[in-house]
């Protein structure tokens, strides 16, 4: 008997690890801590703030500041879309970064819950992570 529920009960706990959530948890502001499975490590850490009452995302992608809308999906609350939005000009250092995120965020299509309760994932429509956010302090 022990024996099966010892897998029973290790699946449950890594199944809690990148469930889908509600994308309202979003609220806030988040540090984009990981890129495309790629660890950021920028002098300015890029940033994103969600406004989920009005449905707005302000952020920085590591240089230039960006403003969009996100759509949510009344039927799955875990559905979110980014909107291409407008960006701010200036020629950075590391332009890779920033190109990875702003790439990155017009194919999120859901969120799904981190490692913690201070760590999201956005994901493409196949559930591959295309960034780790974690909360801002």
């Amino acid at each position: 008997m022990y024996a099966l529920l010892v897998p029973a009960l290790a699946g449950s706990l890594f199944a809690c690890s990148g469930s889908k959530t509600d994308a309202k948890q979003l609220e806030g502001k988040w540090n984009v801590v990981e890129v495309k499975g790629e660890k950021v490590q920028a002098e300015n850490t890029p940033f994103m703030e969600f406004d989920m009452k009005e449905n707005k995302l302000h952020g920085n992608a590591g240089c230039n500041i960006f403003n969009t809308s996100v759509t949510l999906d009344g039927k799955d609350v875990s559905a979110i879309t980014i909107a291409q939005g407008a960006t701010t000009m200036m020629a950075c250092p590391d332009m890779d970064l920033e190109t990875k995120i702003l790439q990155s965020m017009t194919a999120v299509r859901a969120v799904k819950a981190g490692a913690n309760a201070d760590e999201m994932q956005l994901v493409d429509a196949e559930g591959n992570i295309l960034m780790v956010l974690e909360k801002s302090k």
